[in-house]
């Protein structure tokens, strides 16, 4: 994977878990990486961008997801 698509899919994560407060903060950072790929594709390929993205971001959650540890026994 691409360390600029890592930085995006990683910026999502970040910008569906924080809190409303910060929510714009991490918006705006998800638009400031987006930006420059956006604008190297034709206006179609942008839409295949977007579509292989969810996709992507899917898998990258599922990949990242980690089961919840059990206590130590006492």
């Amino acid at each position: 994977m691409s360390p600029e698509l890592e930085r995006l899919l990683a910026a999502l994560v970040t910008r569906d878990n924080v809190s409303p407060e910060q929510f714009l903060q991490a918006d705006a950072e998800v638009e400031r990486l987006l930006q420059p790929i956006l604008s190297r594709l034709s206006p179609t390929g942008r839409a295949e961008f977007l579509r292989a993205l969810q996709k992507r971001y899917r898998a990258y959650l599922k990949a990242s997801w980690r089961p919840p540890t059990l206590p130590p026994c006492a």
